[in-house]
């Protein structure tokens, strides 16, 4: 066989392959054949999309889409007709090379749809051969068109639209229905993120004013906290209304002090009402309390003795002991400020007010204190036996008018006594003793044993004494109102109801009384403990009784029903306080915190001692007087730390 026939055998006679691909210019086709004379160049047919975008309204918003329909669609098809090129050596010629075209299949454009869209399914695998698969070149099936919206069906969306506009209500619910069930599913997720929004409504702002601040009335601290980050309009109306504030601070026994809204809580400082600044502090500071988050200080005092009476504040922490001394330290850092020495024997009781400091010893005198100055002013004597208990008693607004009509000091000592003086001002010249007493009032006498216990409100003045008797006196004109008697045994304690006008005492004979402050009547009489009740305290809603038992009982002052019983002290409780959401209560081997709503045991403030003597706390600090081998010190817990780094309190 001839070169010639060879070379014949690997062309085909004829091959229609374009020139170029060039959408700025006609195409054209060359056609190969055996002889290279028969090369004649052939015109290759544009594709129809591009003249069909151009009859589309360039101001039409299907425009761009369009366009880029028709791009996509002519690249495909160009593509589709880009020859392969392989090397081909002739059997005769070794050393010489000619390209031949790979063929594929002879297109057809007249079944190329060119309206199409681009395909959504993945994108076509170029190194395969083209076939129906990728670019249906006969009649399309279904599956291969479904979802794709023609270009010509696209550009009746327009005359859709305003026929849809044209349309009643109603039949455009029904049109839109049926588009809903032949939408998938991430297109009703595009209607339903644009419809949603639409359908919200703030109805509080929709609301009248007065309405609005009626609604967020009724809700509850953490509701309205929630609430006000809904809206800056709700946050407006929430931290705005000074009412619902107020309302709340009552409701959960907090004090809305005006003195703290003006120097503290001021609108330069809180972005809201001074009332919710305030409410915010209190919140936080009881979530404190009982998750025991506090700063502890510690130092010492009165080294080898027992610290029989504190008090304190927010600047000075007062306490005396049996080592003839009263002390002041710093309540922040502990540091002993003053040391009042006068007393000749233990101080068994002391009180201040102000700047005024009243103190009560075994030496039988009392003490009066200026504490700025740290001398002693005043030294009233008397009494012929210990002075055991004293009080300041300052006029409070009973039934209308100021009770006492000046502040008294009532002191009660174990010669079966109580004394009234009247307390000395500021401005009043010192008195040490020598003369006759300006300040004396008079002495009440009744008892017939020592006077271990006072209370007063008012003009009423109520004493526990050792001969089982509770007296009630009428502290002005010193007169015995009522000899009430029923204990078997020493009273020990004694508090006044104001409230009910009754008064309880707690004795030696295991048993806590309720008593009528008109008639003298025992009202009822509150059994449980087992062995000496020495201490009672009293807010508007509980009474809480402290025992040599060990425990604590927690009752209805109203009713006198036990509602909790406190356990868990390992001997006689020696000290305790409480308010309206707990009790903190001291003995041997520590100091325990308790909610006297439940009588859940909340935490051990303080561990490892040997005694508690006293403890003392407001809604910030708590501080004990505690023994611990044989040293006696002062802890401070401070409260008023965490989360209120920014608040002045």
């Amino acid at each position: 066989m001839k070169s010639s026939d060879r070379l014949s055998w690997h062309l085909p006679l004829s091959l229609t392959l374009p020139t170029s691909v060039n959408s700025q210019a006609p195409s054209t086709l060359v056609r190969i054949s055996s002889s290279p004379s028969e090369l004649q160049p052939q015109p290759q047919p544009q594709p129809q999309t591009q003249q069909q975008v151009r009859s589309v309204d360039r101001h039409s918003p299907f425009y761009p889409l369009a366009e880029s329909l028709a791009c996509d669609t002519t690249a495909l098809f160009q593509r589709s007709l880009s020859p392969r090129k392989r090397s081909v050596t002739c059997d005769d010629c070794p050393t010489s090379t000619y390209k031949r075209a790979r063929l594929g299949r002879t297109l057809d454009t007249s079944y190329v749809d060119p309206n199409a869209l681009p395909s959504p399914s993945p994108t076509p695998d170029r190194t395969r051969p083209i076939d129906d698969t990728y670019f249906p070149l006969h009649k399309p099936t279904p599956s291969s068109t479904s979802g794709r919206p023609t270009l010509r069906a696209l550009l009746q969306l327009p005359a859709m639209l305003k026929t849809f506009d044209s349309l009643t209500p109603s039949q455009r619910d029904s049109v839109f229905l049926e588009i809903l069930k032949r939408s998938t599913l991430d297109s009703l997720q595009l209607v339903n993120g644009l419809i949603l929004p639409v359908l919200k409504r703030d109805f509080l702002a929709s609301l009248p004013h007065e309405l609005g601040l009626n609604i967020i009335r009724r809700l509850d601290a953490p509701s309205l906290c929630r609430a006000s980050c809904v809206t800056r309009q709700w946050r407006r109306l929430i931290d705005g209304d000074s009412q619902t504030w107020q309302t709340l601070l009552a409701q959960d026994g907090y004090s809305a002090d005006v003195t703290s809204l003006s120097n503290k809580f001021s609108t330069t400082q809180f972005p809201f009402h001074p009332y919710k600044a305030m409410y915010r502090h209190h919140s936080i500071m009881s979530r404190n309390w009982e998750l025991g988050r506090a700063k502890r200080t510690v130092f010492s005092g009165h080294p080898k003795h027992v610290v029989t009476c504190l008090q304190f504040d927010d600047e000075k922490i007062i306490s005396g002991a049996d080592d003839y001394l009263i002390n002041i330290y710093d309540t922040s850092t502990g540091k002993l400020t003053s040391e009042l020495k006068g007393h000749e024997g233990g101080v068994w009781a002391l009180e201040y007010v102000g700047n005024t400091l009243v103190s009560g010893s075994t030496d039988r005198t009392i003490r009066v204190w200026d504490i700025a100055r740290g001398v002693c002013t005043h030294v009233f004597a008397g009494h012929t036996s210990t002075v055991r208990c004293l009080q300041i008693i300052l006029p409070t607004l009973v039934d209308g008018r100021m009770e006492p009509s000046q502040p008294l000091i009532v002191t009660g000592s174990r010669d079966s006594t109580l004394r009234v003086w009247r307390l000395p001002q500021a401005d009043e010249p010192e008195y040490h003793g020598v003369g006759p007493n300006p300040w004396f009032v008079h002495t009440l006498t009744g008892h017939s044993q020592s006077v271990r216990a006072i209370a007063a409100h008012g003009n009423l003045l109520v004493s526990g004494s050792y001969d089982n008797m509770v007296g009630v006196w009428n502290v002005q004109s010193g007169r015995l109102l009522h000899r009430m008697e029923g204990h078997t045994q020493k009273v020990y304690s004694v508090v006044i109801d104001p409230k009910n006008n009754h008064c309880m005492s707690g004795s030696m004979d295991n048993f806590v009384r309720i008593w009528d402050l008109n008639t003298g009547e025992c009202l009822r009489i509150l059994g449980g403990h087992t062995i000496l009740v020495g201490l009672l305290g009293l807010t508007d809603r509980h009474l809480v009784s402290a025992a040599a038992d060990a425990t604590l009982r927690i009752w209805s002052p109203d009713s006198g029903v036990c509602e909790h019983v406190l356990s868990g002290h390992q001997g006689a409780i020696t000290c305790f306080q409480h308010d309206a959401t707990k009790v903190i209560s001291g003995s041997e081997g520590g100091l325990k915190m308790w909610d006297i709503k439940t009588g859940r045991h909340v935490a051990d403030l303080i561990t490892g001692v040997t005694s508690v003597w006293r403890v003392a706390f407001n809604k910030r600090r708590c501080v004990a007087a505690v023994r611990k081998e044989n040293v006696t010190s002062f802890e401070v817990l401070d409260f008023g730390i965490h989360g209120l780094e920014d608040d002045s309190a």
